[in-house]
């Protein structure tokens, strides 16, 4: 999609449609609005007057001009009460409104926002939240039909905003596209089929986005996890016909700095459950258990493009849970990568396993801060629904920097506590700690079983096993794959120090 800035008037611009903004507290209409308004002959106006445009958050109104101003169509975007308008709420409706001209065929688009509304955020926030709406709301997952149908697609979309400099535009435009973009990317990766994103095919992924954003990259094969003892991993994969991979990603933004922000992602790219095996209704949804590593491989993809002055290393664990006769078991002791034993208790905690040597490796390639992130538990999704994503954590300060980051991002999050009493769930007789203790306190039993592998590394575990995927089609979000954590992930990295 192009992005443009014009300076011009609404209503002298030529385009096939004019987006503008009504909230339900504004009993009339100012600004750029307001000169659409006259040049329609007060039409807005008379709609708002008769209920028909009401403002309310997310209502579409799509209109014809008459021919009174160059521009064929207009769109009146509703964006709630202004007083609960936030940049989150504007982003999704501006999503709303790039579908709904999509849909109607428009190719052009151009958005005009007064300065009355602009002027309650940061310029550049408020370009960058208006250009991740529109590219995210129209995101499609091309899929593999043999019939390929005439598919309708917004190409440009001109900024007219009042109040915002140049140097906002350029910066919001940048950080909007790279944020959406790698969104995107994650969104595609999750939507594949497990036959076609296999743990090799993840791996020869991760290597284009390096080569194009000039990332260090490395992929260890089964024979260097063998040598380095990456057994947790390792057993996982056993009874797969896919070798297991594990992607290292490393961006230098700061030399000089001894500060290294590190991302963990899940990379489980088809989960049955292994021997004790998950119910086969949904089960195809388990080619989405990788939606962590697609996270992680799509922040560096934004970290690469926009390069802040910080270090980050991404690792990622790769690999199949199937079902074989060569599939660890219930009881088995497994050595993790750091010398730590488990007792597995149940086949279907996979993730933890992977990510229990994804999160010692970053640690010794020299993270000094920690994000794991995971589609790790169904009692997440009993705790929070699809609104939220669990995070856990041992330590405060890094708890506030990542909750900060997603709340600049738009992203929600919620923690769970960590007390020490959780722990004894994980109490093993025969190994350091067991892979799983039964139902209480699932979520947060994959946090506690994870901070024992971060050590005293600040660190923060996001469980996004209700948030990566969406039922349907709603503001940002297309149905399927979400690409939840990406901007958090990004905007974590924006505000590391680099000292």
């Amino acid at each position: 999609m192009e992005w443009k800035v014009t300076k011009e008037s609404l209503t002298s611009l030529a385009t096939d449609c004019l987006v503008v903004f009504h909230t339900q507290d504004e009993e009339s209409v100012k600004g750029c609005v307001g000169e659409v308004d006259e040049a329609l002959d007060h039409r807005i106006s008379q709609l708002i007057t008769e209920g028909e445009v009401t403002g309310k958050y997310k209502e579409v109104t799509l209109l014809h001009n008459w021919g009174k101003i160059p521009a064929k169509r207009l769109l009146i975007l509703g964006l709630g009460k202004k007083s609960g308008l936030d940049l989150e709420k504007l982003r999704n409706g501006i999503a709303a409104a790039a579908r709904r001209a999509r849909e109607a065929g428009v190719k052009q688009m151009a958005v005009g926002c007064s300065r009355n509304l602009s002027g309650r955020w940061n310029s550049a926030d408020l370009v960058q939240a208006v250009v991740e709406g529109a590219e995210l709301g129209v995101y499609r997952y091309r899929g593999f039909k043999t019939e390929k149908r005439e598919q309708k697609s917004l190409e440009s979309v001109w900024l007219a905003m009042e109040g915002v400099s140049d140097s906002a535009f350029e910066a919001g435009i940048e950080r909007g596209r790279a944020f959406a973009s790698a969104v995107n990317t994650a969104r595609d990766l999750v939507n594949e089929p497990a036959n076609r994103l296999t743990p090799s095919a993840l791996a020869e992924k991760a290597l284009a986005v390096a080569e194009q954003k000039g990332l260090d990259v490395e992929v260890l094969d089964e024979n260097r996890l063998a040598d380095l003892k990456m057994d947790a991993l390792l057993a996982v994969t056993r009874a797969s016909g896919e070798a297991a991979r594990m992607i290292v990603l490393q961006y230098r933004g700061a030399p000089d700095s001894q500060e290294v922000l590190g991302l963990v992602g899940k990379g489980v790219t088809f989960d049955s459950g292994g021997i004790q095996v998950k119910p086969s209704r949904g089960m195809e949804e388990m080619k989405g258990d990788m939606a962590g590593a697609a996270a992680v491989l799509g922040a560096m993809e934004a970290i690469g493009t926009l390069k802040p002055h910080c270090n980050v290393i991404a690792v990622i664990p790769a690999c199949e849970n199937m079902v074989g006769g060569d599939n660890y078991r219930p009881g088995d002791v497994i050595r993790s990568f750091s010398g730590k034993t488990i007792q597995i208790q149940h086949t279907d905690a996979e993730g933890r396993l992977i990510l229990a040597d994804g999160i010692a490796y970053a640690r010794r390639l020299g993270a000094t801060s920690l994000v794991d992130i995971a589609t790790l538990t169904g009692a997440v999704i009993v705790a929070l629904g699809h609104t939220a994503t669990g995070l856990m954590t041992n330590d405060e300060t890094w708890s506030a920097e990542v909750k900060e980051a997603a709340r600049i991002a738009g992203e929600k999050v919620w923690e769970l506590p960590m007390y020490e009493e959780y722990g004894e769930y994980l109490q093993s007789d025969i190994a350091d700690l067991k892979n799983e203790g039964g139902s209480p306190a699932g979520a947060i039993q994959g946090g506690m079983f994870l901070r024992n592998f971060a050590e005293e590394t600040p660190w923060a575990h996001l469980d996004i096993a209700g948030t990566a995927d969406s039922k349907k089609g709603d503001g940002i979000h297309a149905k399927g794959a979400t690409g939840v954590a990406v901007r958090t992930l990004a905007q974590l990295a924006m505000r590391f120090p680099g000292k």
